[in-house]
């Protein structure tokens, strides 16, 4: 079983590869800004798909044991918070490409320079 610290900086590596991720599609976007919502949806699109896997296998043993209704009212909650959580992060990427659309780069610019600190930071911290 992880500890604390092991799951930690398992959570810091993923969220540096996602940063690093979202770094290339802006730098994309930001070349090519009527084509923004592409490269964007993508790496959205991928990290979708990725992040909620922790909950998914765990919901899927649990409707063999549990059977469907339960599974579903033991999980619901937990669901509806992660989903509520990653909203604002789902959302503010799709305001971000819409801005790059019409021209603005204000937002865009100001999100390439948080993910870049971001990524340095934990280079320095890894090593």
């Amino acid at each position: 079983m992880l500890g604390f610290d092991e799951m930690s900086k398992f959570w810091h590596r993923i969220t540096y590869y996602r940063h690093r991720s979202e770094l290339w599609a802006l730098g994309l976007a930001m070349k090519v800004p009527l084509l923004a919502m592409l490269p964007i949806g993508i790496v959205l699109g991928f990290w979708w798909v990725i992040a909620p896997l922790p909950i998914v296998f765990p919901i899927i043993l649990l409707l063999e044991n549990l059977g469907h209704f339960g599974a579903m009212a033991f999980l619901g909650i937990p669901a509806s918070l992660v989903l509520l959580l990653a909203a604002p992060w789902f959302f503010g990427w799709y305001g971000i490409a819409v801005c790059l659309m019409f021209g603005r780069f204000t937002s865009a610019r100001a999100k390439e320079k948080a993910l870049a600190e971001s990524i340095h930071a934990y280079r320095a911290n890894a090593v």
